[in-house]
């Protein structure tokens, strides 16, 4: 029986981990599946070892301030590890906690497939050397990374962009029922880690007034991934939905969202969307001027398009002035209706729907090849 352990960090790694393991099971209903992430990946049926989803951070500084948490997962890991003797290790996205614990995975003589790249192409690209050295199998989700890897030497596979397998198909027009039937209707999207929440959220919320004294007719929605409560959206005006953000991408007019993969989703449902982010200051300080040498945009919306479709603003700009003039301008113009062509190009380039099948090919494919050589697994510690 062929063994695995899926590592995933926050949610959008969970959503793909829960994807992932789906199709594994579709292809080898065998398939003993453990791992570490969140609801997603407990619902798809992975043995949980820890839900991360809870406490998932972005940014060196973050890292650093939550290093005990980081140290005692690492540890527990490496006991699975020791315990499990799985035939592969997929570890999904997560760099600055992934690619330490790819080394030790090496260490173990078990192969490691990393799904998701980190984005060298946008800072750091001296972990090319680490991941030539410890990733057996890199799995890329966007077309120009596959030629970046393979020119340095890290055996790659481009296998289209997950999000694909995991849309919803949705009734829009029964959601904005739901929602009163809004003329306009504005999606607040602030992210799904905590942290990052409770630092747009205000900033959103603020804009939202502004938006709503320029444009009485707008109504809002607040979208609360897994690891946020209502209660922390809970404001005067707003209708708040939990879990349920491919309804408010869907129903949406225009979207505040904070920058990752979420832009990607809601390029999927076409909806225009003004994108921002705030880091820690430190963070931003520190690695700002290191990403801007590489990339002009930072929204993956815009970076996949190979333009600036959308609005993106940041750390200052990302402000509750900036914002609702940006939006203001947007309804009152024409510039959602230009804004949703040019999304459906950037669908386009994200590949055909079949990603989470082909990723499942080639994770088994590893851990079969790892499984022939080294023959029976052995039993105890």
């Amino acid at each position: 029986m062929t063994s695995l352990l899926i590592v995933a960090g926050e949610t959008s790694g969970d959503i793909h981990g829960a994807n992932l393991a789906r199709a594994l099971r579709s292809l080898d209903p065998g398939v003993s599946i453990a791992g570490v992430g969140g609801l997603h990946m407990r619902e798809a049926g992975v043995e949980l070892i820890h839900d991360v989803t809870a406490h998932a951070t972005v940014g060196v500084v973050e890292v650093v301030q939550n290093f005990g948490r980081y140290a005692s997962l690492y540890r527990r890991l490496q006991s699975e590890l020791r315990r499990r003797r799985p035939d592969a290790v997929v570890l999904i996205d997560s760099p600055d906690f992934n690619l330490r614990f790819a080394a030790r995975v090496a260490d173990h003589g078990i192969p490691v497939v990393y799904y998701v790249s980190p984005q060298i192409w946008a800072w750091r690209s001296g972990r090319i050397k680490t991941i030539r050295k410890v990733v057996r199998k890199m799995l890329v989700i966007l077309d120009f990374e596959e030629k970046l890897y393979r020119d340095a030497g890290v055996d790659v596979a481009f296998v289209g962009h997950p999000l694909l397998d995991a849309e919803r198909q949705v009734d829009r027009e029964a959601v904005r029922r739901e929602l009163g039937s809004p003329r306009l209707l504005v999606g607040l999207l602030p992210g799904s880690r905590r942290k990052q929440f409770r630092s747009l959220f205000p900033v959103y919320r603020e804009a939202a007034a502004r938006i709503a004294r320029a444009c009485p007719d707008v109504r809002f929605v607040v979208g609360c991934a897994p690891a946020i409560a209502p209660s922390e959206a809970a404001v005067d005006g707003f209708r708040v939905l939990w879990n349920r953000t491919p309804e408010i991408m869907a129903a949406s007019d225009l979207l505040l969202v904070s920058s990752g993969t979420a832009t990607l989703e809601a390029a999927m449902y076409g909806t225009p969307m003004i994108v921002s982010y705030r880091l820690n200051p430190l963070t931003a300080y520190a690695f700002g001027p290191i990403v801007r040498m590489h990339i002009k945009d930072f929204a993956l919306v815009n970076i996949v398009a190979g333009r600036r479709v959308v609005p993106e603003l940041y750390q200052r700009k990302a402000s509750p002035e900036r914002i609702a003039e940006e939006a203001v301008g947007l309804l009152r113009g024409n510039g959602l209706d230009a804004m949703r062509a040019e999304l459906r190009e950037v669908r386009r380039k994200m590949g055909a729907p079949g990603a989470s099948r082909r990723a499942a090919e080639e994770v088994l494919a590893v851990a079969r090849g790892r499984a022939a050589a080294s023959g029976p697994r052995a039993t105890g510690p």
